[in-house]
């Protein structure tokens, strides 16, 4: 089990210190995206610059993860849409659905990737359970390989809760390829800001 560190501010005071922590985070983050399979990026990549549009969805921080790279596409000039919005067109054949879940069962995540599968989408899922129900469904399976967080009887995993690593490293990886897809489409930095909004 992680013990953090604690440092002596002051002879009759203690207190954590938080390099310590974030330099595991980061160095977990770094362990996930370094066994990422470069051929499913690359099917991934096609397929968001092949879409009409892209619709994105997850539960909870994940899809608040898949919220932030909708955003980031419409920046870059992309048609991106998030799941349940009310401004959120029909998805149809020539269309890209984008789902984040870190165990890829849950419920209503793979109920919309059935959907969209349905209606001859193509549906990418963005997991860590390649093996998972969401899985089925797609034709796209980015694994991230997060390990379960750490037990009193393990010592192999995640110091984090639950599913936050995964939320981290999808983050990451999501930011990478819209990274790649500026260089790709050779967004300027001012058509870019020229697409944020202004009603803030």
């Amino acid at each position: 089990m992680f013990v953090p560190k604690i440092m002596k501010l002051h002879k009759n005071t203690t207190t954590l210190v938080i390099k310590p922590t974030t330099k595991i985070i980061l160095n977990e983050i770094q362990s996930v995206l370094e066994k990422i399979n470069e051929q499913s990026f690359a099917q991934l990549f096609s397929s968001i610059l092949d879409a009409k549009n892209i619709f994105v969805t997850g539960q909870g921080r994940s899809g608040l993860v898949s919220r932030t790279f909708a955003m980031r596409l419409t920046h870059i000039g992309l048609n991106a849409y998030c799941v349940g919005d009310a401004t959120t067109p029909n998805i149809d054949k020539g269309d890209l659905l984008i789902a984040c879940s870190s165990s890829g069962s849950t419920h209503i995540t793979c109920y919309i990737a059935e959907l969209a599968k349905k209606s001859f989408a193509t549906v990418a899922a963005i997991t860590s359970q390649k093996n998972s129900p969401l899985t089925e469904y797609a034709d796209i399976v980015v694994d991230l390989p997060v390990q379960e967080i750490r037990t009193h009887n393990k010592i192999n995993g995640s110091i984090q809760f639950r599913s936050t690593l995964f939320e981290q490293a999808c983050l990451v990886y999501l930011d990478g390829v819209i990274h790649l897809l500026v260089t790709e489409l050779r967004s300027s930095e001012q058509e870019m800001n020229r697409r944020h909004s202004n009603l803030e």
